[in-house]
């Protein structure tokens, strides 16, 4: 079943459709875009919230566990291309013998797949799928923390997962992000995994930000730091002009990936 067919109400479809989408949306947001009154988007937050469809914030709205795994489904098969161009010029980027922090989400996994040619890495990840990836690499050492496993990412959070990573110092951290603002605020859907970022962040020596263009207009809540942290921003198409003067002010390296398409 898609998600336009949840509930026969167009209306409802189409704001299922956009929190599915964007991960979190505020309600002026979804009022604006459904053409109707923020009185309206709160009655159908409530309605959807109460069959389990979505998840009710103060001032919006979030996916759903259901919802999520539908949308995490979607996304693997989404901008493959362009998600597989920047995992190869990650995997360029970093040399034999790192220590490298890799976080969850399916443009990671294609940087843990573009990395199997490498040697002598040691991989720390809270990603389970990543782990899949990479452990039977007999030159990679692969260690995952132990916490609460997510049944719709296979992502591993909470204070034993963070504790894990704060033991570590890595070369290189390797992320991809919900979203990034006009100025670079690096935003996160779920509030569980952030924490796990954020520390990764907090102890990586260089911060390799994997971004494709939908993150440049997509909306999440929850913030983990800003793009001027980063040594590097890997992605499909460059940013709009306010971004791009920000992260040429904190002399962050851009590194536009190259599909298949546009060298054709």
């Amino acid at each position: 079943m898609s998600l336009t067919e949840l509930t026969g109400n167009p209306r409802h479809d189409q704001l299922l459709t956009l929190i599915a989408d964007r991960g979190y949306m505020n309600i002026d947001e979804l009022a604006q875009l459904l053409d109707v009154s923020t009185q309206t988007v709160r009655r159908d937050i409530r309605k959807l919230s109460e069959q389990g469809l979505i998840t009710r914030h103060h001032g919006g709205a979030g996916r759903a566990s259901s919802v999520v795994n539908t949308a995490f489904e979607q996304r693997e098969v989404s901008l493959t291309e362009e998600k597989r161009a920047i995992a190869e010029a990650i995997a360029d980027y970093i040399p034999d013998g790192s220590t490298i922090f890799i976080t969850i989400g399916t443009t990671v996994e294609h940087v843990a797949r573009a990395l199997l040619n490498h040697n002598h890495l040691r991989i720390i990840t809270n990603s389970l799928r990543v782990a899949h990836i990479l452990y039977k690499n007999p030159r990679f050492e692969v260690m995952v923390p132990g916490g609460t496993l997510r049944p719709h990412n296979g992502g591993i959070i909470g204070p034993a997962a963070t504790a894990f990573v704060s033991g570590f110092r890595a070369d290189y951290l390797v992320t991809s992000i919900g979203a990034i603002e006009h100025d670079g605020a690096m935003m996160e859907f779920d509030v569980n995994e952030a924490s796990v970022v954020k520390t990764m962040m907090a102890h990586s020596r260089h911060i390799l930000l994997a971004a494709d263009h939908t993150k440049y207009t997509a909306s999440a809540a929850v913030e983990v730091g800003n793009v001027s942290q980063a040594t590097a921003l890997f992605t499909d198409e460059m940013p709009g002009s306010a971004l791009q003067s920000h992260l040429k002010f904190s002399k962050v390296e851009t590194v536009l990936a190259c599909t298949s398409d546009d060298i054709a």
